[in-house]
């Protein structure tokens, strides 16, 4: 046999092995690629979701705030929003300089109210799973329906 049809035979064999090589590395690539964007998308979704968290437990700490200190507002603090309510007892907290009580004791209140109405502190809430809130939403909702 002559040597360059032997050769190209041995260059038209190679190249196929080597275009199929090819097609199995991008199909490679593509499935990392889509793996990844998959992962990104659970990971920007559940970091949206501890934003969404996140934010929802500031409002119930400032939530908590206000009613622990509209009473010490009295009238001016009826109909106003809770962050309305908080801005103002800080307002007057600085005006009257060290008299009224820390945070941690208006806390503290708000928590033995919540204890009051539900048995629970607001930390053993936000620790609680999400069926374990959804029964105590509902014994709640019985007791106080009556």
């Amino acid at each position: 046999m002559k040597p360059l049809p032997a050769l190209l035979v041995l260059m038209s064999l190679s190249s196929m092995a080597c275009a199929s090589g090819a097609d199995e590395d991008m199909a490679a690539i593509k499935a990392q690629d889509k793996a990844e964007k998959e992962s990104n998308a659970r990971f920007d979704a559940k970091e949206k979701d501890r934003k969404k968290q996140e934010a929802a437990f500031k409002k119930s700490q400032e939530t908590q705030t206000a009613n622990a200190v509209r009473p010490m507002l009295g009238k001016a603090a009826v109909g106003k929003s809770d962050a309305e309510v908080v801005r103002m007892y800080e307002a007057k907290a600085q005006k009257e300089g060290g008299k009224q009580p820390d945070e941690a004791t208006i806390r503290a209140k708000g928590d033995a109210q919540s204890r009051t109405v539900t048995g629970k502190s607001m930390q053993d809430m936000q620790n609680m799973s999400d069926s374990d809130l959804n029964k105590m939403e509902a014994d709640l909702l019985k007791q106080y329906k009556r």
